[in-house]
């Protein structure tokens, strides 16, 4: 009665700290978490999958390896979040498959991004959009979700600059440099440091401060 007593507390600790973790982190739906989130998830499950019916490992170990397991998910998160390179790395970014009408094969046919265009047409279909010639603009999203635009519609805005620090990738999406986006800040008097997203949409320009204030470029 002892060992099942004990495998049951084991159970509620290791739900404990597992929910606790994904309610901390405000990461309770699928659609919310990261592949850091999936994988360090599968670690936790396996910790406590493993641990559950061996008396080898002692409570206060247990316990301990869970938190050491919440705590490198954390910080990997963090790194994700704050650092560009292991975002890209980790999470990725949207890739433009169709732009101003026309196919974007360089991104389409590169391997790692292993597009699929007969998914890419069902996708199309359950969103109600009958041909890729309705189409102007496309792009798979990090999700694996499709974004479009099709004729006649208004492009998405594009976050080209995120806590002060210019987006490359998204800024050469609209044939834009880094010398353009600081003429910009230069005429509103605003410090790379002071932004917290740099948003363009039709054709116009809009920062987000720190502070919470919001300016706008006006041509």
């Amino acid at each position: 009665m002892e060992y099942y007593a004990i495998v049951l507390l084991k159970f509620i600790i290791g739900f404990a700290v597992v929910i606790s973790h994904l309610n901390f982190t405000g990461k309770t739906q699928l659609s919310q978490m990261t592949p850091v989130d999936f994988i360090g998830n599968f670690v936790l499950g396996g910790i406590i999958g493993g641990v559950i019916y061996s008396d080898a490992i002692p409570m206060h170990q247990y316990v301990l390896v869970l938190f050491i397991g919440v705590f490198l998910i954390s910080a990997l998160n963090w790194v994700c979040k704050h650092v560009w390179f292991f975002r890209t790395f980790t999470i990725g970014e949207p890739i433009p498959i169709i732009k101003n009408g026309k196919f974007l094969m360089e991104n389409i046919l590169r391997r790692r991004n292993k597009i699929d265009i007969i998914n890419v047409a069902s996708q199309l279909h359950s969103q109600g959009i009958h041909s890729f010639q309705e189409i102007r603009y496309a792009q798979i999203e990090p999700s694996g979700s499709l974004s479009v635009v099709c004729e006649g519609s208004k492009m998405p805005s594009i976050i080209i600059m995120k806590d002060g620090r210019p987006r490359t990738s998204e800024l050469q999406g609209i044939d834009k440099d880094e010398e353009w986006l600081d003429a910009k800040l230069e005429n509103l008097n605003i410090q790379r440091t002071d932004v917290f997203i740099g948003e363009f949409w039709d054709h116009k320009l809009t920062f987000v401060l720190q502070d919470g204030q919001v300016k706008r470029d006006v041509e």
